[in-house]
C-alpha cells in the first residue's frame, strides 16, 4: 500500500525529456514508483489531463528575514515552490554582532526594500555566528525547504567593523578571519557564498554597501575558505571581472552563478556576448551558469508603493504623504493640490549628480560617488513615457507602444505630467505602471526565449521576499509556465519541458541538490499537480500583512491542484493544508 498515488498525469519530469503519461507512487518522502498498475494507495490524486512536475526550486530569493516569522514563506508557497535559496546578492543577517543588528536591517531596507519596521518586529535574533544562524532557522517548522549562502556584506562588516563599509582593504589578520568564517559556514551547511558589485545597491545614506569594492586578495581568501570546506557555489551580482572569476573557479573548484544582464537601451545585444563568454569558459572546464528570468528587469510604480512620480516632491510630502491612501487620493484630486504638486520642486539634497563637476556627462548610475541615485532614475522614467506601460489586469508584461503612458497622453490629448498624475490617482489608487530597467529595449521578449533555451542558463531572479514595494516577481515560476508555455502571442513560445527543466532539474544541478528536481524513483517527493488550462495570476495588489502592518505587493495564482513537499500535501486546490514538512538543507544533497 502506497501513501499517495498521483494517477494519469502528464509527467514533465524535470530533465527536459518529452512528457509522458504515467502514475507516480509516493512512500514517506520519496518517489517509489513511476509507471502503470502501481497498486492501491491510502490517498489518490486524479491528475488526468493535468501537468505533474517536480516542485519548483527558486534559486534567487531574499527570504532571509521572512524565515523568522512566516512558516509558509508566502507568496512562494502559493506558487508551487518547494525549495528556496536565500542569502543572495551579498546581503543577509549573519554573521552579525548585536551592536550591528539595526544597521544591517537598515541596509536590507535600503538594498532589498524589506521594511525595517517589519524586520525589527519579526526577526528573532538568536545568533551571532553563521553556524548559530543556521541552528536558529533550522529550529523553525516551515512549508518548504530553505537553502542559504554566506553573504559578503555581513562577513565584511563582522570582521572589519565600521571599516568594512569603507573602501579599505582588510589586513592579513582580517583576511585569515574571513577565510576561517567562510570555512566554518560551509562546513555548517551554507551552500555557497554571495558577493555584490552592483553600484546601484547603496545604503540609505547613498554609500556603497560593504564588499562592493573588494579587491582580489579578499575574494581569493573567501574562495580558499570555500575550497577548504569542500567547495560550493559562488553567486555574483554586478560587474565582476569575468576572466578572473573564471580562473578563480577553476583553481578552487567552485561553481559560479551570476545575474545575467539582458542589456539596456545602449547595448541591447549584450546578452549574446554573455552567452559566448560562458560557452568559452565552459569549454575550459568552468562550471558557470547565468541566471535569467522570464522577462526583463522591472519596477512597478504605484501611489502606495516604494516608487512613484512624487516620492521626492516637496508639495506631495507636505500636503498628502502622511495621509491614509483613500484620504490621500481624495486630497490629490483637489485642483489646487494637484496644481501645487505638479508645480513643486524635488528634494535633491543627496542627489549624487550634485557631487560631480559635469553631471550631464557623468555616468552617475554606475559611479561610486556617494549619493542618492533615485532622482536620476526618476527623471529617466518620467522623461521616457514611451517606455513606461500600464500593466493592466490581467497583467501584460510584454506590452506594445499603445499600452505606454505616452500613448495614453496622446489618446487623451493631455501632457505627460498630467497623464502620470491621472494614472496615479485613478480609481482606488491600484493602477500599476510597469517600468523595464533593462531587457526591453526592443519591446519584445524574443531575446528572452533564446536565453531560456540556452543549455547553460538557469531560471532565477524572482527576488521573493525582497523589493516588496516595487516589484512582484515571486510568481515568476507560475507566470513562466503559463505565459511561455500557453499564452504568448507576440512570438514563439517555449516547450513545456524546457520551462520545467529550467525551474527544477537544472537548478537542482546548479546547487548540488541531487535528491530533488527530477521525477524518478528514489528522488524526493516534491511535486506539483497543475491544471495548466486554468493556471493564472492576477495583477499585483498591495496588502499590509507583514509585521507591524508593513506593506508588500502580492499576486496569488490559481491552478495548483496539489503541491507535495517531503511527500506531504502542503497545498490543495490553491489553499494551504497547514502541513509544515520543510527544513533547512545543509549543503549539497546526494541522490
Amino acid at each position: 500500500m502506497h501513501d499517495i498515488i498521483i494517477r494519469n498525469g502528464r509527467i514533465i519530469d524535470g530533465t527536459g525529456a518529452p512528457e509522458f503519461v504515467a502514475d507516480i507512487a509516493i512512500n514517506g518522502d520519496r518517489i517509489t514508483a513511476v509507471g502503470r498498475e502501481l497498486g492501491p494507495a491510502e490517498r489518490e490524486i486524479d491528475a488526468q489531463g493535468k501537468i505533474v512536475a517536480p516542485g519548483w526550486i527558486d534559486i534567487h530569493t531574499h527570504m532571509d528575514a521572512q524565515v523568522s516569522w512566516d512558516p509558509y514563506l508566502t507568496p512562494s508557497c502559493w506558487n508551487g515552490v518547494t525549495t528556496v535559496v536565500m542569502g543572495n546578492c551579498g546581503v543577509g543577517f549573519a554573521p552579525v554582532r548585536p551592536t550591528d543588528r539595526e544597521w544591517i536591517m537598515d541596509l536590507m531596507d535600503a538594498v532589498e526594500d524589506i521594511p525595517a519596521t517589519a524586520m525589527s518586529a519579526g526577526i528573532t535574533w538568536e545568533w551571532e555566528s553563521f553556524p548559530e544562524y543556521l541552528d536558529a532557522i533550522d529550529d523553525k517548522p516551515r512549508v518548504m525547504d530553505i537553502v542559504t549562502q554566506l553573504p559578503h556584506c555581513a562577513l565584511r562588516t563582522y570582521v572589519m567593523g565600521e571599516r568594512g563599509a569603507e573602501d579599505v582593504q582588510p589586513s592579513d589578520e582580517e583576511l585569515s578571519h574571513m577565510r576561517r568564517i567562510v570555512r566554518e559556514a560551509i562546513e555548517a551547511g551554507a551552500i555557497g557564498f554571495s558577493s555584490n558589485r552592483l553600484l546601484a545597491h547603496r545604503t540609505k545614506e547613498g554609500e556603497l554597501i560593504p564588499g562592493t569594492l573588494a579587491r582580489y586578495p579578499e575574494l581569493e581568501a573567501v574562495a580558499e575558505g570555500m575550497q577548504q570546506a569542500g567547495g560550493g557555489v559562488f553567486q555574483l551580482v554586478g560587474p565582476f571581472e569575468k576572466e578572473w572569476v573564471n580562473d578563480l573557479a577553476l583553481e578552487r573548484d567552485l561553481t559560479i552563478t551570476y545575474l545575467s544582464g539582458e542589456g539596456g537601451a545602449q547595448n541591447p545585444g549584450a546578452w549574446r556576448e554573455g552567452l559566448r563568454n560562458i560557452e568559452a569558459a565552459t569549454e575550459r572546464g568552468v562550471r558557470i551558469f547565468p541566471q535569467v528570468r522570464g522577462r526583463g528587469t522591472t519596477l512597478l510604480m504605484n501611489i502606495d508603493g516604494s516608487m512613484h512620480p512624487y516620492i521626492l516632491n516637496y508639495a506631495y510630502r507636505e500636503l498628502v504623504e502622511q495621509l491614509p491612501l483613500a484620504e490621500r487620493l481624495e486630497k490629490m484630486r483637489e485642483p489646487e493640490v494637484r496644481a501645487q504638486i505638479l508645480a513643486a520642486g524635488w528634494d535633491l539634497t543627496n542627489d549624487v549628480r550634485r557631487k560631480v563637476d559635469n553631471p550631464e556627462d557623468h555616468p552617475f548610475l554606475v559611479d561610486t560617488t556617494p549619493g542618492n541615485l533615485l532622482p536620476g532614475l526618476l527623471e529617466m522614467v518620467l522623461g521616457s513615457p514611451e517606455t513606461v506601460y500600464i500593466l493592466g489586469d490581467p497583467p501584460n508584461y510584454e506590452p506594445e507602444y499603445e499600452h505606454s503612458v505616452a500613448a495614453y497622453a496622446e489618446r487623451n490629448q493631455i501632457s505627460v505630467d498630467d497623464a502620470f498624475y491621472d494614472l496615479m490617482i485613478e480609481g482606488d489608487g491600484s493602477t500599476l505602471l510597469l517600468i523595464y530597467l533593462e531587457g526591453y529595449a526592443e519591446q519584445s521578449f524574443d531575446y528572452m526565449r533564446e536565453l531560456m533555451l540556452h543549455p547553460l542558463t538557469r531560471n532565477g531572479l524572482s527576488d521573493a521576499g525582497a523589493h516588496v514595494g516595487a516589484i512582484s516577481d515571486a510568481h515568476m515560476v507560475s507566470w513562466n509556465l503559463a505565459y511561455w508555455g500557453r499564452d504568448r502571442t507576440r512570438g514563439e513560445r517555449l516547450p513545456l519541458e524546457t520551462i520545467v527543466h529550467k525551474q527544477t532539474g537544472a537548478n537542482a544541478d546548479l546547487y548540488g541538490l541531487s535528491d530533488r528536481g527530477v521525477i524518478a524513483v528514489g528522488k524526493r517527493a516534491d511535486l506539483n499537480v497543475i491544471d495548466f488550462e486554468k493556471l493564472d495570476s492576477p495583477a499585483p495588489h498591495m496588502v499590509y500583512d507583514l509585521p507591524e502592518g508593513a506593506r508588500r505587493y502580492i499576486q496569488r495564482p490559481s491552478g495548483y491542484i496539489a503541491t507535495i513537499s517531503h511527500g506531504e500535501l502542503v497545498l490543495e486546490h490553491d489553499e494551504l493544508t497547514g502541513a509544515l514538512p520543510g527544513r533547512l538543507v545543509r549543503g549539497p544533497q546526494p541522490a
